[in-house]
């Protein structure tokens, strides 16, 4: 069954312990007047290790170090409850249950549905709303703290636009269309023969200025001939000996007769663009949510630590 899309990008990792596991809670670490145990620290080691450990003990060496690299996350998380809960901001059932029909109509499935999906990862119903809960509070905690603050100017897109110009630029493609003559099965020399002679007669038609679609058409039928239009190709992706035929040709010219052990066959270059680079007002929008989601990110980072800076935080491993 697909595991289920959370209203953030970050992935649902949780996971009970596994039965038996028996942990001594002490002090990891102080947050103002808040405690945080080892006990809740080893859960988020299980949590993070459940599917790669595949239920193998973990040794107190490896258990130690992820502690380690976990406990700054617990200590930041704690700050922004303590600072939800001084601003008054908190988070109703109904907003949950409002949450909860967003990720089911995201994923299409029904509410039952949902907790099968949440039961094949370790999860509880009950424990899935407390984690939502929390990503909603930090939702709102943000929006208000930060993101209101955040604007993008049009200058500040034209600089980065410019700056960054290769970025945007589109990778380098041609656009071919193709006449073909098949080999027939069983075909004899004549007959191989004969269809040489034909597409090197188209070729020199097309090499004349005669439109493609009216080549096509005069080979196709009674004179064996098929093709048309074989799409858009990247650098790499037409295969030999097509590449090496179409190597050098510009827009509007054809390739000598590409011989094959399926047939003879003529290549067409529609169009042949190193890659141009879009007008501003065409990416503006996708430069718009670069520029603020970045700006958001520094924002909320120096946000968080002026958290840490203010708050008296005491590690205790």
């Amino acid at each position: 069954m697909k595991r289920i899309v959370l209203l953030a990008a970050t992935a649902l990792l949780l996971t009970a312990l596994p039965v038996g596991a028996q942990m001594v809670s002490r002090i990891a670490a102080i947050v103002n007047d808040e405690i945080i145990t080892t006990g809740q620290l080893d859960r988020e080691v299980e949590k993070r290790l459940t599917k790669e450990s595949k239920g193998q003990p973990l040794s107190d060496e490896l258990r130690n170090e992820l502690r380690k690299e976990l406990l700054p996350q617990l200590i930041e998380d704690t700050l922004i409850n303590q600072r939800a809960k001084k601003l008054g901001i908190e988070i109703r059932p109904e907003e949950v249950d409002q949450a909860i029909e967003d990720v089911q109509r995201q994923n299409g499935i029904s509410r039952e549905q949902l907790k099968e999906a949440l039961v094949t990862q370790g999860v509880t119903y009950d424990e899935y709303r407390v984690k939502l809960a929390s990503q909603l509070l930090n939702f709102k905690l943000v929006g208000r703290e930060i993101r209101s603050e955040v604007e993008v100017t049009n200058q500040e897109l034209r600089d980065y636009f410019q700056k960054h110009l290769e970025d945007f630029r589109q990778a380098p493609h041609i656009r071919l269309s193709r006449i073909s003559f098949p080999l027939p099965a069983g075909e004899d020399a004549d007959q191989v023969a004969a269809l040489r002679s034909l597409s090197r007669e188209a070729l020199q038609r097309l090499r004349g200025g005669e439109p493609f679609a009216e080549v096509l058409a005069a080979y196709s039928g009674s004179k064996g001939a098929e093709g048309g239009a074989m799409g858009t190709f990247g650098e790499g992706e037409l295969t030999e000996p097509f590449a090496g035929a179409v190597s050098g040709l510009a827009t509007g010219e054809v390739s000598e007769v590409v011989d094959t052990p399926e047939g003879f066959h003529l290549l067409f270059m529609e169009e042949k663009s190193p890659g141009r680079v879009p007008a501003f007002q065409e990416v503006k929008d996708q430069l718009s949510k670069l520029i603020l989601e970045r700006k958001r990110q520094e924002a909320l980072e120096g946000w968080t630590k002026k958290l840490r800076d203010e708050a008296h935080i005491e590690i205790k491993l």
